[in-house]
């Protein structure tokens, strides 16, 4: 047993060793000799004192612990084992007095002393065998002077946080309290028979119990925050076994712990698709009518009145003062005892709780004029803000869940300027009311909700002009004779606004602000943060199953497997565990940082966020081991952020989740498909070029694509490469020559630097690819930019003028010339014989592609090719390979029709397009008269074919593209029961898609990246809830986050997408609550070509690789598979006819659909356009070596000529039959490819 010296008194303030921290032993292998006097049988352990240490002591236990000691922050005892007065080993038991006592006496700032501390603890055994004495026997454990760690990723803390357990004894405040036993019951006491029944006031739906516990543990943080260790302290354990507190980053030891109150809010991070809306609408009204408290530094005594006051009125200032629900209360006793309380509820409204809070002082000077105290009123509703392009579907979730009238709605959407004029959906105006400008703030405490799109937020942005004039108080305030609001000292200022606007919300203590996707809150410097840090809100709340980059549920990671596992928790628990390890080059530092500026710009959390009492916590600091006093050593997160994380995230394990409810299975797989020849050639073509610039460039220097500075090159071509699976006609006469040229030329130069092998294999791609320059569909193609439709039983009349490689069979005809064919005659079909003028519109079609084409080479011809597109073409790479998508002619339609609405440049689009059109435009004189267009009635769209009319059979047999024909396969066999999401990736793929659904009459819309949020959010719902619209087309670039498309069981992914993550999000927009059917999910891969063995080498990437890899293509494998790609082979018989196409199994009928009233009842026809006259037609002229064809004919000579280019092409070694005329494209007629899929219709941009 410890004893203290007679002499202590004189050497410590403090002799109650009660009062210091048991720290731990220093161990010595020599005696340490005192000269107190000891009884050895009685004394176990004696004090070493500062005077009584002799020159050899201080010498043992160096200088260091001498300065402690003569400091007073230590004590020392030095153990006498029984019955060995003079032991050959020392053991000193540490006693440190902690920073929490003895401030008074002791000073405990001295930097030096803190410093010698630090080197001090290094050495101090906490074992508790060397606590007791022993000496020889201990299991030596050294004191850990830095942060304890948690060695694991933040993925694995995130997915290990305990599901929501609310606690409502926990909850002081009674109406609270009910209200979260009311959430809970309405899970438990309804049996599924009655599932009809009201299950909680107000909510039509019944909830899971999950969103149950997740929004009861929502309420109960909101109302009962709990007192928390503070982040920069740990606790620790004595030898003794005592409790401690550590202070890792500044070497600090409390015995006493410090708290701070946990935040009223967090972050709502249920998986995406379990209903984290439903959850934010039971949170609002399980609370309606609830007030937020008036914060206790701005709390001020009862008011004096002036003369007695009733008895309502002292009554409703006392439910004011303490934020009790009256109004709610009263609505209750009125909807159950049938009373009408209106004029208790007036007297509520008459005393408002209110409070003021006092300005900062300015700097003073002579002209500084102190602004009044800021009044704010308290109020009961809750802000909500969401993305722009998920407005509709919050409003569709609040008719869905919520009864009629239960939540009084305020809806804040901006009006873009230079968008059209929309139309206002309609808004029951008892449930919702849409508005752009904001109401007073007396009318704001009138609705339960106010919902705002992030951009109308935004723009309640105090000026910088109005914040300077409230702090520096230079400004004359205006005298304002507006009304107060009820007995408040707040005005309900209705003046006109200057331009130094001051927001109503900003006159409003708020109950709540919920953010949906809050990810994206995570900038301290955008506006909408900005806005959120002006308000006053005592409940703050981000909703968002990703609350950083790459932060999901390992659920969602596991969506991404194509196989279907038996036992889910096993592969959780494995997917789980293979991400355990903490890594500084992993997603851990960004995420983590994302989640504190998320923690200290919107969510207020102390002691990250702004004080007034102490500075502000540098988030890394203590997040995070540093191994090292001053550097950040990033050697794992602390235990202090574990803690932070369960006080701020709500999130249910998946285990528990599969308790309470059973998701629809999902069946996801790759479908490889073969090639067909178009694109086999196309791939060859690729690798054609790769092999030309890899040989000829001798894989050296700035011309080689794969050099260091030839990035921006190389992503260029490798995204063409990757787009170019669907189908890509990018590629011209001129570039295939020109690549054949370069390796022709190469191979014959006798100083070539090249193996055999390389020569063998550039010949062998050359070889294949030459046989392109005879193929006539192929080059009709590439010059229309189309992709061809492989047809039967065309009309004998015009197939001459519509066929791309006439007389080849079966008819190749491209896919916007047949929608124009299929509209003129589905547009008189009721007549005798419906192709009458179906010749005539061929000829106008080829006739006006021919003047685009030869306009085209004109630009081409008299413009000087830039120094980088002459450079690639020395190297073997064609300028298409590293530029945009070609220039499709429906683009060029659609740009013409919808200026306003198309985007300024969409990406691919071919240059000098305006000059092209205008000399298209001034070659055109004449065309063939053409049949007026009419306007088409019900009965023309119902009207069919004649069973004997031979236009019955004219069917589409197949396409050049393989994965556009499964697109219709698969999209003609489920549209009439399942409604389809196709993920595409490239905005062609898209235009083809688009078409050949307007050829099926399928109801498509495309969520482009190029709409607006406006039209994104209408296209959202539409598809959601109209029935008629089958298919939505979606970008992956924009449209893989967020959204609710539980309506579609089918996905369809065009291209892989080999990011993990950004697959599995796509996904989920259609595996989620609230779907009803089995989901089929298929990805379409390209058999044999570059495009597997990428996808196969992404699949195998480790979580690390895929982050390492900035783009795919900088992973060093996939490099290797793309410049080690191997040629497809090409069996000869697969050049022409059918063979060459890749054909449907089920024929389409052209003419004559069943459905079509069901296509254009959504309001494709524009009525204006279709009553317009058609304007005179117009012949063609086509100048040609100075000579002027006029006329209707569509023979026209080719405008380059095919054979010129085989003089430079030894390789080809036969000769080049002449090309067919290419098709003409119908500007006129031609229905935009973002325009829903109207053969008539108008443009999808709006």
């Amino acid at each position: 047993m410890a004893t203290k010296s007679p002499s202590l008194s004189n050497d410590a303030t403090f002799p109650d060793i009660k009062r210091y921290i048991s720290l731990g032993c220093l161990r010595f292998d020599q005696s340490l000799s005192t000269h107190a006097t000891f009884d050895s049988n009685a004394l176990d352990w004696i004090e070493l004192l500062h005077s009584d240490l002799s020159e050899e002591v201080k010498l043992i236990i160096g200088n260091n612990i001498v300065l402690l000691l003569d400091a007073l922050w230590i004590r020392l005892f030095v153990h006498r084992p029984k019955g060995s007065s003079n032991p050959s080993r020392s053991i000193v038991r540490v006693y440190l007095l902690p920073e929490d006592w003895g401030r008074r006496f002791i000073d405990r700032k001295r930097q030096k002393l803190k410093l010698v501390l630090r080197e001090f603890l290094h050495r101090i055994d906490i074992s508790t065998e060397t606590w007791s004495g022993n000496y020889l026997h201990a299991n030596i454990r050294y004191f850990d002077p830095w942060a304890q760690a948690e060695k694991s990723s933040l993925f694995y803390l995130f997915n290990k946080l305990q599901s929501p357990a609310p606690a409502p004894e926990k909850i002081k405040c009674r109406y609270t309290r009910r209200a979260v036993e009311e959430l809970l019951d309405s899970v438990t006491s309804l049996s599924s028979s009655d599932f009809e029944e009201q299950p909680l006031v107000g909510l039509k739906t019944k909830l899971y119990p999950y969103q149950a516990r997740s929004a009861s543990i929502m309420i109960q943080r909101e109302a009962a925050p709990q007192l928390q260790l503070d982040p920069r302290l740990e606790i620790r354990h004595s030898p003794n076994g005592e409790t401690y507190f550590f202070g890792a980053r500044d070497g600090s030891f409390l015995q006493e712990p410090q708290f701070y109150e946990t935040n009223r809010g967090g972050i709502l991070a249920e998986t995406m698709g379990l209903g984290k809306t439903i959850i934010c609408l039971a949170v609002v009204l399980a609370t309606k009518g609830h007030m937020p408290h008036i914060p206790p530094a701005h709390q001020t005594p009862p008011r004096v009145r002036d003369r007695v006051g009733s008895l309502a009125d002292m009554a409703a200032s006392i439910i004011g003062r303490n934020a009790i629900p009256g109004r709610a209360l009263l609505e209750q006793f009125e909807a159950v005892d049938g009373i009408d309380l209106r004029k208790l509820k007036h007297v509520l409204e008459r005393n408002i709780p209110h409070y003021e809070v006092p300005t900062e002082l300015p700097r003073m000077t002579r002209n500084t004029a102190i602004p009044p105290p800021r009044s704010l009123v308290m109020c009961h509703g809750t802000i909500i803000v969401v993305p722009r392009n998920l407005l509709h579907q919050w409003q569709a979730e609040i008719r869905k869940h919520v009864l009629k009238g239960s939540l009084k709605v305020l809806v804040m959407d901006s009006v873009p300027k230079r968008a059209p004029k929309v139309k206002a959906p309609q808004i029951d105006e008892e449930e919702m009311e849409l508005k752009s400008e904001l109401p007073s703030a007396t009318e704001l405490l009138k609705y339960d909700v106010i919902l705002f799109t992030r951009n109308r937020f935004e723009q309640e942005m105090e000026s910088p002009a109005t914040y300077y004039e409230r702090r520096s108080g230079v400004s004359v305030p205006s005298v304002c004779t507006c009304p107060y609001i009820g007995l408040s000292s707040v005005r309900d200022c209705h003046c006109k606004v200057t331009e130094n606007y001051g927001s109503p919300l900003k006159r409003l203590h708020w109950l709540r602000i919920i953010i949906d996707e809050g990810h994206s809150f995570t900038s301290s410097v955008s506006n909408a943060v900005q806005v959120t840090k002006q308000l006053k809100a005592e409940r703050r709340w981000v909703v968002s199953g990703t609350p950083a980059k790459d932060l999901v549920g390992v659920e969602v990671d596991l969506s991404t497997l194509y196989e279907n596992g038996t036992n889910s928790t096993a592969l959780r628990e494995q997917a789980i565990e293979r991400r355990k390890n903490f890594s500084l080059a992993d997603e851990n530092t960004k995420s983590a940082k994302a989640l504190g500026l998320l923690a200290s710009h919107f969510l207020m959390v102390r002691p990250w966020s702004d004080s007034t009492t102490e500075g502000k916590l540098e988030w890394d600091e203590y997040i995070y081991r540093h191994e090292h006093q001053y550097r950040k050593t990033y050697s794992g997160f602390s235990s202090c952020f574990l803690r932070i994380l369960e006080g701020l995230v709500v999130k249910t394990r998946p285990e528990d989740v599969d308790k309470d409810i059973i998701l629809p299975s999902m069946k996801h797989r790759v479908v490889y498909l073969k090639p067909c020849w178009f694109d086999k050639m196309t791939a060859n073509l690729f690798i054609q070029v790769l092999r030309a610039n890899a040989i000829t460039s001798e894989r050296n220097g700035v011309d080689y694509l794969f050099d260091k500075s030839s990035v921006k090159a190389r992503h260029s071509l490798i995204k063409n490469l990757r787009q170019s699976n669907f189908t890509w006609t990018g590629f011209s006469l001129e570039d295939v020559a020109s690549t054949l040229a370069t390796s022709s030329k190469y191979l014959e130069n006798k100083d070539k630097n090249c193996s055999v092998a390389d020569a063998e294999l550039l010949l062998e791609s050359s070889t294949i690819i030459s046989d392109l320059m005879r193929s006539k569909g192929w080059l009709a193609l590439s010059k229309a930019h189309e992709v061809g439709m492989a047809v039967e039983h065309w009309p004998q009349n015009s197939e001459e003028f519509f066929a791309m490689a006439y007389p080849e069979k079966p008819t190749m005809i491209g896919i916007t010339q047949l929608l124009n064919g299929q509209s003129f005659i589905d547009g008189q079909i009721r007549f005798p014989n419906p192709s009458d003028g179906l010749d005539v519109l061929g000829q106008s079609t080829r006739a006006k592609l021919m003047a685009l084409e030869e306009a085209e080479n004109e630009i081409k011809g008299s413009k000087e090719k830039p120094s980088h597109e002459t450079q690639l073409l020395k190297i073997g790479i064609p300028s298409s390979c590293v530029g945009g998508q070609p220039l499709t002619s429906r683009q060029t339609s659609s740009q013409k029709k919808k200026q306003s609405t198309t985007p300024r440049k969409l990406e691919g689009m071919a240059n000098n397009t305006k000059e092209v059109e205008a000399l298209a435009t001034t070659a055109i004189v004449a065309s063939p008269p053409r049949p007026k267009k009419r306007k088409l009635t019900v009965e023309d769209e119902k009207a069919e074919l004649p069973e004997e009319s031979p236009l019955r059979s004219t069917r589409i047999v197949g396409t050049t593209s393989a994965k556009l024909t499964y697109l219709m396969e698969i999209v003609v066999k489920h549209q009439a029961d399942e409604k389809i999401i196709i993920f595409y990736d490239g905005d062609n793929a898209a235009f083809y898609i688009a078409q050949c659904l307007d050829v099926l009459y399928v109801n498509h819309r495309i969520y482009a990246r190029t709409l607006e949020n406006t039209k994104r959010s209408e296209y959202v719902a539409l598809f959601n809830e109209n029935p008629d619209i089958r298919v939505l087309l979606i970008d992956v670039a924009c449209g893989a986050l967020g959204l609710n498309l539980n309506a579609a069981s089918v996905v369809l992914i065009v291209n892989p997408i080999n990011r993990p993550s950004i697959e599995a999000q796509a996904i989920k927009r259609a595996h989620r609550i609230g779907q009803t059917r089995d989901v089929l999910v298929e990805t379409l891969v390209l058999e044999g070509t570059i495009e597997e063995a990428i996808f196969k080498r992404a699949k195998k990437m480790s979580r690390s690789e895929h982050l390492e890899a900035k783009e795919l293509e900088d992973d060093d494998k996939i490099i290797n598979i793309i410049q080690n790609a191997e040629v497809l082979s090409i069996d000869p018989n697969e050049a022409h006819g059918a063979a060459q196409f890749a054909q449907l199994q089920t024929p389409q009928q052209v003419f004559g659909r069943p459905g079509r009233e069901k296509y254009h009842k959504v309001g494709h026809v524009d009525k204006n356009d279709a009553e317009k006259p058609r304007k005179k037609a117009r012949s063609t002229v086509v100048k040609q070596n100075n000579d002027v064809k006029v006329g209707t004919e569509a023979e026209v000579d080719d405008v380059v000529s095919i054979g010129s280019f085989q003089s430079q092409i030894p390789i080809l070694g036969s000769a080049v039959p002449t090309q067919a005329p290419p098709q003409a494209r119908d500007q006129s007629t031609t229905p935009s490819i973002f325009g829903v899929g109207s053969a008539l219709g108008s443009s999808l941009f709006g």
